[in-house]
């Protein structure tokens, strides 16, 4: 359970620090896909955060884990997709 704590945090940490990174990237360049990204990295971690609330509120159900695990995955994967894609 430990090693599940660490890993989720770690995400949540590295999630934030992109985010934060893109956010300076777009201030700086004014570019609307720098936007994109950035907002792709903040659902990464919002993801983090549900996920680590999720494991230390001791829940077990891994269906409603897979649901909304998913859910936010989706949600990247579009982001993703208008930026690297969309021009």
């Amino acid at each position: 359970m430990v090693v599940e704590n660490v890993v989720a945090a770690g995400m949540s940490v590295l999630a934030l620090a992109l985010t934060v990174i893109g956010a300076v990237a777009y201030r700086r360049a004014k570019d609307r896909s720098l936007l994109v990204l950035t907002a792709a990295f903040a659902v990464f971690f919002v993801k983090g955060l549900a996920l680590t609330a999720f494991l230390f509120l001791g829940e077990r159900d891994l269906a409603t884990l897979f649901l909304i695990s998913g859910g936010f995955d989706v949600a990247i994967l579009v982001l993703f997709y208008v930026f690297t894609l969309r021009r």
